[in-house]
């Protein structure tokens, strides 16, 4: 399956995002459950602030996986990430943090952040797949909290680029 990535249309593609967080994060979340989580208007507001890119099938424009991340100082913040089970080990997930990772070091960012829930193995290895380490836990919310130096054009960060002329 190709992987065609696009910046999210809510429109368009919030309704399989909702459908995702619900059925793909939300339950491993020691934080919500499906009774308390946040609405469907908290979750739109939430995915308005920084980035959030779709995985899309190319022939319908239909999302089955995106990623929310949001740049703060020289943090990138990676929020949520989720792809259908049926669409999983086709590359969609490297390809939507590849995404978010690019927004990141254009918006200056050096480092990115974010936390996996305890028990979901398959994301953390996922993730370290990807270069991030794990570098605390946080025993209140159950989470491993995992970072990632990002690199820039030419291995440098995005803020120490420069041109020469000569």
């Amino acid at each position: 399956m190709s992987v065609t990535i696009r910046p999210r249309s809510p429109r368009q593609d919030d309704t399989a995002i909702l459908q995702l967080i619900r059925n793909e994060i939300i339950p491993y979340s020691f934080l919500y459950s499906l009774q308390d989580a946040p609405s469907q208007d908290e979750l739109r507001s939430r995915l308005n602030l920084g980035a959030t890119y779709s995985a899309v099938f190319p022939s319908t424009s239909q999302p089955y996986g995106f990623v929310h991340a949001v740049a703060q100082g020289h943090i990138l913040y990676v929020d949520l990430l989720a792809v259908f089970p049926s669409c999983r080990q086709r590359g969609a997930g490297r390809r939507l943090m590849d995404e978010a990772e690019s927004y990141g070091i254009i918006s200056g960012c050096q480092e990115a952040l974010l936390f996996v829930d305890e028990g979901n193995d398959a994301a953390r290895r996922f993730y370290e797949k990807l270069g991030y380490r794990v570098t605390g836990f946080s025993d209140r919310v159950r989470c491993y909290e995992m970072r990632k130096t990002l690199r820039g054009l030419g291995g440098f960060s995005n803020s120490r680029r420069t041109r020469r002329r000569g």
